[in-house]
């Protein structure tokens, strides 16, 4: 018999063992921190969840007076500043592609309301029928005899008519106005704090 095989049976064992060395360690039993922690491989929150899309920019022609203003604008006030208001307020009522389609039954409702509360709110004689959507539904005006300001037609929206600028938008309105005597005041539903009034005389 050779030597090699005379050494086989004496060899078998060590090459067993060894080879047992190279078998993956049970993990049965051992401590938790051997182990990435579960939350290790899961993304931030800030990696899943986009965040909320930035409200797009509404282009508008130059504003005769800063945002947050009013005016009104005078009779008196330069030709271009006039121009400027009527370029403005229509650039208000024009709707753009992000604006909500008009919700009729809304616009319907809201006329009914909006004429009850001018009829209480009015300081003067209130026209007849004085509230008439215009603009393709886009516009409400309100007529009233004395009284119209900046902060009518949100009142008349809000507080007597039990609606809000927001709901209004969303139902397509983009526009409630007021409009006396002597003043026509045009409140945007798209920015809230974008009203601007002028000089416009009922005739």
């Amino acid at each position: 018999m050779s030597v090699a095989r005379r050494a086989l049976p004496l060899c078998l064992p060590l090459l067993l063992a060894l080879a047992a060395c190279d078998e993956p360690v049970s993990t049965k039993g051992a401590a938790p921190s051997a182990a990435p922690p579960p939350t290790a491989a899961e993304p931030q929150p800030s990696a899943t969840t986009p965040p909320p899309p930035a409200k797009a920019k509404i282009e508008m022609p130059p504003r005769p007076v800063p945002l947050g203003s009013a005016g009104p604008i005078q009779p008196s006030a330069p030709p271009d500043q006039q121009m400027m208001a009527i370029q403005y307020t229509i650039a208000m009522v024009t709707p753009r592609g992000t604006d909500p389609i008009v919700d009729k039954d809304y616009v319907d409702r809201i006329v009914k309301k909006l004429e009850a509360a001018v009829r209480t709110a009015d300081k003067g004689k209130t026209p007849p029928n004085p509230v008439k959507p215009n603009k393709g539904n886009r516009k409400l005006e309100v007529d009233m005899g004395k009284g119209c300001n900046e902060r009518v037609p949100e009142n008349l929206l809000h507080q007597r008519a039990g609606s809000s600028l927001k709901e209004a938008y969303e139902a397509g309105v983009l526009v409630i106005s007021c409009h006396d005597d002597k003043w026509e005041c045009h409140q945007s539903t798209r920015i809230p704090e974008d009203v601007l009034c002028h000089a416009a005389p009922r005739r």
